[in-house]
């Protein structure tokens, strides 16, 4: 087993719990900060994909600024008392059947997938130089789509914020 492998299970293994962490915790702190380890260690996993662009990105926006403003937010609402509540004895049923089916869904969209590594003949391969040819000439109606739908709900929320006059 090479380094790279080790790595990657390394990294895999503390994305794992970090998930599991995010779920099963009961505390708004300790599921932000798990979910801070989950991304650092998907961060890893682009690193080892040769993808340094998205490796930054993952780090610097989603690691950096939005665990931040997540934090922010729950410090500043305070902890919220949940009231108990009484389980019905059918939830477990629903649930387990909701998982199996997400679970078939992942099975049947990842059957058809083909893994791309990176080889000597594309250098450019996860360079931001790739990323923005990509962007701004195969994918570049969509990502103004996006940015368009991201400044309606950025004012949507400013409207909705401001409260009656």
């Amino acid at each position: 087993m090479g380094p790279a492998t080790l790595v990657f299970w390394i990294a895999s293994l503390f994305a794992l719990g970090g998930g599991l962490g995010v779920v099963l915790f009961k505390q708004a702190i300790r599921n932000v900060l798990s979910l801070v380890v989950v991304m650092l260690s998907l961060a890893v996993l682009f690193l080892l994909l040769s993808a340094q662009f998205v490796f930054a990105v993952q780090v610097i926006v989603y690691a950096g600024a939005v665990m931040v403003l997540f934090l922010f937010v729950i410090t500043l609402l305070g902890p919220v008392r949940e009231q108990s509540t009484m389980r019905l004895p059918w939830q477990v049923f629903i649930s387990a059947v909701v998982i199996a089916g997400f679970a078939g869904f992942l099975v049947a969209m990842l059957r058809g997938v083909t893994y791309r590594t990176p080889d000597a003949a594309d250098p450019l391969f996860g360079t931001v130089q790739a990323i923005g040819a990509g962007l701004f000439t195969d994918y570049l109606f969509p990502f103004e789509l996006t940015s368009i739908l991201l400044l309606v709900a950025a004012v949507g929320a400013i409207y909705l914020s401001r409260g009656p006059r």
